[in-house]
């Protein structure tokens, strides 16, 4: 004999297939939006963009009609925050040229930013880079940077990891440097800084420190009188 089945069972089966639908696109979506470009990141990026060429220059897949989370080089997002900035690692030697844009400062969320090996950009380290408090690691190595080295440096408590090597820095190293609590990583190597070593750096290498005008104690030479001390 052919069993029926009650009416209120198809009921049970289609309710229970729309929750379980609802539970998957809500899934999907919420993963979706973890790589939704943030529109005040985008409009900063592409600020950036324009500042090195523009839309035909060497960062031409920044476009506007596109995610810049999913869909632009060099640029990662993530956490904290869903669609969010948070890593710029150009390529070594990728040929930007021009100063450092301020407009790094205005992305809120970003730890890691990497420009390097780019002799034609120039100029000091904007102000605005001060305002980038959840930055982890910055490497600005091998470019052709002038003017000191901030001393907002060392109120950026997140800094684990600082390359500004190869470049034209004059001036002292700025004693709160060796006050940051995770710095694991730092290396000036190859500018034209002068005066005394701050203490909380001198457990760095010596190759940290070499090929400058005139810096001092350790882990290099001691420092002779007159030499300026750090600020």
């Amino acid at each position: 004999m052919k069993m029926k089945t009650p009416p209120n069972m198809f009921l049970l089966l289609h309710l229970t297939l729309l929750f379980l639908s609802s539970i998957y696109f809500s899934t999907s979506n919420a993963d979706d939006d973890e790589f939704f470009c943030n529109a005040d990141d985008k409009a900063t990026l592409l600020k950036i963009r324009d500042h090195f060429g523009g839309p035909n220059g060497r960062l031409s897949d920044w476009d506007n009609s596109t995610d810049c989370c999913m869909d632009w080089s060099f640029v990662g997002c993530g956490n904290p925050r869903p669609g969010r900035i948070t890593v710029v690692t150009f390529s070594r030697g990728w040929g930007l040229s021009g100063t450092l844009p301020a407009e790094f400062g205005d992305l809120p969320y970003l730890n890691f930013l990497s420009l390097a090996e780019m002799p034609k950009v120039t100029g000091p380290i904007p102000n605005s880079f001060s305002k980038l408090k959840r930055l982890q690691k910055l490497d600005l190595g091998s470019n052709s940077l002038s003017g000191p080295i901030p001393t907002f440096l060392g109120q950026l408590k997140r800094l684990e990891e600082v390359d500004l090597s190869n470049n034209k820095l004059s001036g002292v190293i700025p004693v709160s440097l060796g006050s940051l609590p995770s710095l694991s990583q730092f290396n000036v190597s190859f500018n034209q800084l002068c005066g005394a070593i701050p203490t909380g750096l001198n457990k760095f290498a010596k190759s940290s420190f070499d090929h400058n005008k005139c810096l001092c104690g350790a882990p290099l030479a001691a420092c002779k009188w007159g030499l300026p001390a750090s600020i």
